[in-house]
């Protein structure tokens, strides 16, 4: 027997809120809004990395973590934004889907699942090709290849949900007598 818990009807609601619809209601603007959040990962990344492993040469980094929290706080907005694109897709238990939002839950991490495997594929034979002819790669190029791949493979059901909802339909006109 399915039970729902207060926070899963909250989280329905939120999910479902008419008020932001506008934000989502077109493929074009889904496309945004994802192409925002994968700029927005990869500046995050793109300043993580040197924050969490600075060289021995440099002080603290205070401008490099007032940039991380500044990235980190639009990233969230803008993952919230494919939540409400998706209708909380990825974001609600299983139990609060009906059986179209289960379908849909499955085709997003069937083709993130693919998406991956071609993103794992392209890594290999960049680090092949790049460093193959060396001894050995280094830690930090691997590291960093790792730790975007992880990422990805973490975001990628979430940009695919978003990417293949459909459109919203248009608000029916009120009759005029």
């Amino acid at each position: 027997m399915k039970t729902t818990t207060r926070h899963d009807r909250r989280m329905l609601r939120l999910m479902n809120d008419p008020r932001h619809r506008r934000l989502h209601a077109t493929r074009a603007r889904r496309r945004g809004l994802v192409a925002a959040h994968v700029a927005l990962t990869a500046a995050v990344l793109a300043v993580l990395v040197p924050v969490a492993a600075p060289s021995a040469d440099t002080g603290p980094r205070w401008a490099a973590l007032a940039a991380l929290l500044l990235l980190t706080a639009a990233w969230c907005v803008a993952t919230g934004a494919l939540n409400l694109a998706t209708h909380g897709l990825m974001e609600l238990r299983a139990r609060m889907l009906d059986e179209r939002q289960h379908a849909e839950r499955g085709r997003a991490f069937v083709l993130a699942h693919r998406t991956s495997l071609v993103l794992h594929l392209a890594a290999l034979l960049w680090l092949l090709l790049a460093f193959g002819g060396e001894e050995g790669v280094s830690v930090r190029t691997l590291a960093g290849t790792v730790l975007v791949l992880l990422v990805a493979h973490w975001l990628l059901p979430l940009w695919a949900a978003a990417l293949t909802a459909r459109d919203e339909p248009a608000d029916e006109p009120a009759e005029e007598d």
